[in-house]
């Protein structure tokens, strides 16, 4: 009976073993690359407009100029807001205490009714429940605060990653492509415009969904009758960011004004948010980002799963143009190569 006698080299284990440090040391610094990737991003979507200004002026120039433009435009679309979401909010927190006790009066009125047709759930159970969730959202208030402020801390990091991307890039993108062999130099030029071009496009369209899904929602709730109606789209705008799990988040403040105003304006409120959903669903995500991703909502769906498992939030909010860079890659390294074979 011959025995078959497995060996491994030196030089394999020396390779596993590197294969398993550079996976841990990616894991420890998973928040830089994903905030690098998201300044890529971010320089992506401005790439156009810098190229074009530095055909009539000086590169640096031109930067600057964009980036002026930029708080130029954030301030002007948000300074006039301020004193009127300021004061929506300030009467919304000072309201609270009516629309939790409208709708603790909903609840067990409803218990009253299902009283009487023989079905009694626990409402008191539903109520101490929502009661233990708000006192863990105010005990998680500092929390929260410390979160803000890394957060503003990561956004001007990222916004100082921008501005070097802006300015030197040619320089950059030629020492990136120095990385590769000669022979394969073009394909991967060709491939980073690609992406760089998607992602782009992505980030352009999504801030054209976000506000157009804000003024819709906005609109809506003040034509049936809600309450802080302008807050409310503002807020549904902003999560308009997070695919797929955002709408349905944003729902949720403008369904409880409409049940604490009246129950009706609560249905109301839900057919609002839906209908919406359905406009962008159906006519603005195909006009807007169908030419920028081309790809199945499922890609997108299975993405959003996989980042939300493993790289949090942030990860959920870069997912989109996550999956369409490996989905360039895929395109261009495996699927081309099959068909120009086939």
């Amino acid at each position: 009976m011959n025995k078959q006698k497995i060996s491994i080299s030196t030089a394999s284990i020396v390779i596993l073993l590197t294969l398993i440090l550079l996976i841990f040391f990616i894991g420890q610094i998973i928040n830089v690359l994903l905030l690098l990737f998201a300044s890529f991003v971010v320089a992506s979507a401005l790439f156009p407009f810098v190229d074009w200004l530095s055909k009539k002026m000086p590169r640096g120039l031109a930067v600057f100029l964009i980036f002026v433009i930029g708080v130029v435009v954030i301030l002007t679309i948000f300074i006039p807001f301020v004193t009127i979401i300021i004061s929506q909010t300030q009467e919304f927190v000072r309201k609270v205490p009516t629309y939790w006790q409208a709708l603790i009066d909903f609840l067990e009125n409803m218990e009253i009714l299902a009283g009487d047709s023989g079905f009694i759930p626990d409402y008191s159970q539903i109520t101490s429940n929502i009661t233990k969730l708000g006192q863990e959202v105010v005990s998680k208030s500092i929390g929260f605060t410390l979160n803000l402020f890394s957060g503003l801390a990561a956004a001007f990091t990222l916004a100082v990653i921008v501005l070097f991307l802006l300015l030197d890039k040619e320089t950059l993108k030629r020492g990136c492509i120095k990385l590769f062999p000669p022979d394969y130099r073009e394909q991967a030029e060709h491939i980073t415009e690609t992406i760089s071009k998607k992602v782009g496009g992505y980030v352009r369209g999504q801030l054209l969904l976000m506000l157009a899904v804000g003024l819709l929602t906005a609109i809506g709730l003040r034509l049936v009758g809600i309450e802080f109606a302008l807050l409310l789209g503002i807020v549904a705008g902003i999560l308009e960011i997070v695919p797929i799990i955002g709408p349905i988040i944003a729902s949720v403040p403008g369904v409880l004004v409409g049940l604490a105003q009246d129950p009706i304006l609560g249905l109301w409120a839900l057919l609002v948010y839906i209908i919406v959903q359905r406009i962008e669903n159906h006519f603005l995500t195909p006009l807007i980002l169908g030419k920028f991703l081309e790809m199945h909502p499922l890609i997108i769906i299975v993405a959003i799963l996989i980042a939300a498992s493993t790289l949090g939030v942030f990860g959920v909010i870069l997912s989109p143009p996550l999956a369409a860079v490996i989905y360039v890659l895929v395109q261009e390294l495996y699927l081309k190569k099959i068909e120009q074979k086939a």
